[in-house]
């Protein structure tokens, strides 16, 4: 047996903790660094004040059940060539919905580099547009629709779009 390195007399009680005390430092420092990273690229919310809107729950639901009886059906079309995103709205009975202010963000599922606000335009009975160009991939519209003269939203949407990549 050598007397020379550096557990010349075995390992004692000392060289275990020393090495337990390195083994968890290593680990939560890695894991400091990874928890910093996560939270500080996307906090997993997709509201602005998410407890907010849970305390409003009831309001929202309340705001659905009506939207619900109006019966509408929108359509979201994107345009590729002229870089148009569009807009039809239609009743129960299948005729158009005019008269209203559309606001709009569009904006990627996962992060909110590429938040797009648009409104929308009426280019004819039911049927909105606004420019805007966007890149292929997976998108989503949050709408909020208004009487022209303003007072509370009276319709919301939220669809994805998928812009195809062109070849």
């Amino acid at each position: 047996m050598s007397t020379e390195g550096w557990f010349a007399n075995g390992i004692e009680g000392r060289h275990v903790f020393m090495g337990l005390l390195v083994f968890f430092g290593v680990m939560l420092v890695a894991n400091g660094v990874l928890v910093y990273f996560a939270v500080g690229t996307f906090s997993g919310g997709d509201k602005r004040n998410p407890y907010q809107s849970g305390l409003r729950y009831n309001e929202t639901i309340s705001a659905a059940e009506q939207q619900e009886m109006l019966g509408w059906q929108t359509e979201v079309t994107y345009d590729d060539e002229n870089d148009r995103i569009s807009l039809r709205i239609v009743d129960g009975t299948e005729k158009p919905v005019g008269g209203l202010k559309h606001s709009a963000t569009v904006s990627r599922p996962a992060t909110d580099r590429e938040d797009h606000a648009v409104e929308f335009e009426d280019i004819s009975q039911g049927v909105y547009a606004a420019d805007l160009k966007l890149a292929p991939g997976n998108w989503v519209v949050e709408l909020t629709s208004r009487q022209r003269d303003g007072g509370a939203p009276i319709y919301r949407m939220k669809r994805r779009l998928i812009i195809a990549d062109p070849q």
